[in-house]
């Protein structure tokens, strides 16, 4: 044992120092897909990225706090039996995916165990016994949209894009993505090109300078040409171009959209000001199409680039159905609430076993095509409002107080408000359907749900996971709660 390492079990606190040398035995896996190790007879936290379960590790001290330390692996002594080569060249600077070190029935544990570790640790709940991960039809390739920072490279004569290193805003330049859907890696080199040859530079965070923030890339399937992938592109610029800078930058994606075979259109966004929304609200068409399509059941989705529609179209559809399941349970509601609706997607599934639906989504385009989706699709029993939820719940949701049999959520990463749980349970449903991308998130509301005045009256009817992306730690979940 050299002079700086040390047996991690005598750790405690304040002896662990930054560049200790210390060996570890792997016990889990956080919501982050690091390794996570207790030590010292009162558990002190090793949070180690690259370590699987079952393993033991020689591991380098990079953060030290009285809560918890952070580590580099150094060497692995006892490799898992589920530890495989990753498939990406920059997966170990890329923060984009966690996990493509583990084998992919491993994958499906670890979300498992994920999901039950939020419930209990966060949520104090006993999750159902019979909780499963579904697994995604694709384990690669299966992303049909990627949204990458740009900035410029040091000096300012060439742009950076690709995403953030782990835990960090520093860009890994973009060599491909083996999680994309092959046409979006085209698509992404071909958009950089054409920011390039327009002179427009990337944006600095820090001195809140610079023209362009992000590309955004959204593939589908035009209508009439089911077996071709094409891609929409979006950049998003801080500040209102020039019209000379404009018409470059128009110049330059007509002229490679029409040599591309892969892209359907390009759009330009601008975002002035700060936040972590990326998307601003005015949309420029710069080439093409401003719409792509998705199929899914039987249904056609039209959605522009900045509307929330489920990354994995194949895995979409098994969390729609089991949606769907959930609320015809008993013959379906009379009258529905859909909050944070999107495009309508899972809206479309639930028109068909209820009666009525109110859906809700706040942000103005995807509630406009919403409304013109169902009108596609020949759905006629949905009333669309373009209202944030919140907004919904403290107005119109609560009075119409005991006029909703189910009410289905699907909000984004960071959950629901805690209005929205109130006036769901003054609503008093008979059903409630949460679908979450995160299970801390989801473990909170739950909690905020059987804790509220008239959470007695409800149980958790069913919790079941789905494997929405491959190659990371984050997990879908579906939660069915009802009336006792």
């Amino acid at each position: 044992m050299g002079p700086c390492e040390r047996e991690a079990p005598n750790l405690f606190w304040p002896h662990m120092n930054t560049g200790d040398i210390l060996t570890i035995d792997i016990t889990s896996v956080n919501s982050e897909g690091e390794g996570v190790a207790r030590v010292g007879a009162g558990g002190f936290v090793l949070f180690v990225p690259g370590a699987l379960p079952g393993e033991s590790v020689v591991c380098r001290v990079s953060r030290a706090s009285k809560k918890y330390a952070a580590c580099e692996v150094v060497d692995i002594l006892t490799p898992s039996k589920d530890r495989v080569a990753p498939r990406c060249p920059s997966y170990e600077r890329c923060g984009g995916c966690q996990i493509q070190h583990a084998s992919y029935g491993a994958q499906i544990e670890m979300k498992t165990n994920i999901l039950k570790d939020a419930l209990r640790r966060i949520g104090k709940l006993e999750p159902p016994k019979d909780v499963n991960c579904t697994p995604s039809p694709l384990e690669w390739s299966y992303r049909n949209k990627a949204a990458l920072p740009v900035q410029s490279a040091t000096g300012g004569k060439s742009l950076l894009c690709g995403y953030y290193e782990r835990r960090s805003h520093r860009v890994v330049p973009f060599q491909g993505c083996a999680v994309l859907e092959g046409p979006i890696e085209r698509v992404v080199k071909l958009t950089i090109e054409a920011i390039t040859e327009s002179g427009l530079t990337g944006y600095d965070e820090r001195k809140k300078t610079g023209d362009v923030r992000h590309i955004a890339l959204r593939s589908g399937k035009p209508e009439g040409q089911e077996d071709t992938c094409k891609v929409l592109a979006g950049i998003v610029a801080s500040r209102e171009l020039t019209a000379r800078e404009f018409g470059k930058l128009k110049n330059a994606e007509q002229r490679l959209c029409g040599k591309n075979s892969d892209q359907a259109g390009a759009v330009l966004n601008i975002k002035p000001g700060c936040g972590n929304f990326i998307w601003g609200p005015v949309f420029k068409p710069l080439c093409g199409k401003r719409f792509i399509d998705q199929t899914l059941g039987g249904y056609r989705f039209r959605t522009d680039i900045s509307s929330f529609f489920q990354v994995n179209t194949q895995q979409a559809e098994a969390v729609f159905e089991g949606v769907k399941r959930a609320v015809s349970y008993g013959g379906g509601p009379e009258r529905l609430l859909e909050l944070y609706g999107g495009v309508g997607g899972l809206t479309a599934y639930l028109a068909g076993v209820s009666g009525k639906i109110d859906a809700v989504e706040e942000w103005r385009q995807a509630s406009r095509q919403m409304k013109e989706n169902m009108a596609a699709n020949g759905i006629e029993n949905v009333e669309t409002h373009e209202d944030s939820a919140e907004n919904f719940m403290k107005r119109d949701g609560v009075a119409r107080l005991g006029s909703y049999d189910a009410v289905v959520l699907d909000p984004p990463r960071t959950g629901c408000d805690a209005v929205i749980i109130e006036g769901i349970m003054k609503i008093e449903p008979e059903k409630i359907v949460y679908v979450s991308c995160d299970p801390a998130t989801l473990a909170r509301d739950l909690s905020r749900i059987f804790g509220s005045p008239s959470g007695g009256a409800y149980s958790l009817e069913s919790l079941e996971a789905f494997d929405m992306f491959p190659q990371t730690a984050h997990v879908e979940s579906v939660a069915v709660i009802s009336r006792a």
